[in-house]
């Protein structure tokens, strides 16, 4: 199973068509969040009616697909509270056998296998938070999602890859990046150990002085692709899983690629 992870489009037209013309040729597609840009001069609702558009077609290719949402993707005019976990847009995006929307523990079917995947909010604290006319509180809504991505890998015997748009803290995943979330996202990750989390947030980690683009924090392999400038190329990790259980991910970015082996991190 080849899986292509990225995150940080920033409603970036030449990294969406990139992905358009090139995930294809995988068997699936993880974004880990801000597929759209705060800062963008274009409304809010074309940005997000555009995102879908480009995800529909996306999957009209019969490709897999999931995405989770960053501090990008919430509108902050749209709603004067924020009550529900993820961006409305992406709530209203139902998840599929080959898609798997913001706030939710399920399998991905691919052409060659499936996939348990978690893919996480973007924190909204202090809020407490309606979830299909149950209400609760951010750590609680991770901590379900994490249990039942847990369940799915042990009763299906599948890998499991939870997308969280912030990247663990204190690891060069964050770079000089921490904090409350950053410490948050590092614990739940530390105390779940799914077999891959994918990040994003901090685009210079991995060129950073201390940044890398790929840390074992227990025995979960995270990444964190980073991200380049408006209308620059894509960064992303090819990531492919074999039936073995051994795992090869390459890193591309800044005109460089870097390749690491499962053997490497058995050997640490």
């Amino acid at each position: 199973m080849r899986l292509l992870l990225t995150s940080d489009l920033h409603r970036d037209g030449k990294k969406l068509l990139w992905l358009f013309d090139h995930a294809p040729e995988h068997d699936a597609l993880l974004v880990a969040g801000d597929l759209l840009d705060i800062f963008s001069s274009v409304d809010f609702a074309e940005q997000h009616s555009g995102a879908v558009r480009w995800k529909e077609a996306f999957l009209r290719s019969k490709k897999s697909m999931a995405w989770c949402s960053g501090n990008h993707d919430f509108f902050h005019g749209e709603d004067a509270l924020v009550t529900i976990a993820s961006p409305r847009w992406m709530r209203e995006q139902a998840s599929t056998d080959s898609f798997v929307t913001d706030g939710e523990s399920r399998l991905l079917a691919t052409a060659n296998g499936k996939l348990a995947v978690t893919t996480i909010p973007w924190p909204v604290y202090g809020v407490d938070h309606d979830i299909e006319g149950r209400v609760i509180s951010y750590p609680d809504l991770v901590e379900d999602l994490l249990e039942a991505g847990q369940r799915l890998q042990k009763e299906e015997g599948v890998p499991w890859i939870v997308l969280n748009h912030e990247p663990p803290g204190r690891t060069p995943l964050s770079a000089t990046h921490n904090g409350p979330e950053a410490d948050f996202a590092r614990q739940r990750i530390y105390a779940a150990q799914p077999d891959f989390s994918l990040h994003g947030h901090i685009h210079q980690a991995p060129s950073a002085e201390g940044g890398s683009w790929i840390w074992k924090l227990g025995k979960t392999i995270c990444f964190n692709a980073g991200q380049s400038g408006l209308g620059e190329p894509l960064h992303y990790i090819v990531l492919e899983l074999r039936e073995t259980g051994d795992w090869t991910a390459i890193w591309h970015g800044n005109g460089q690629t870097c390749q690491v082996e499962s053997k490497r991190w058995e050997s640490q």
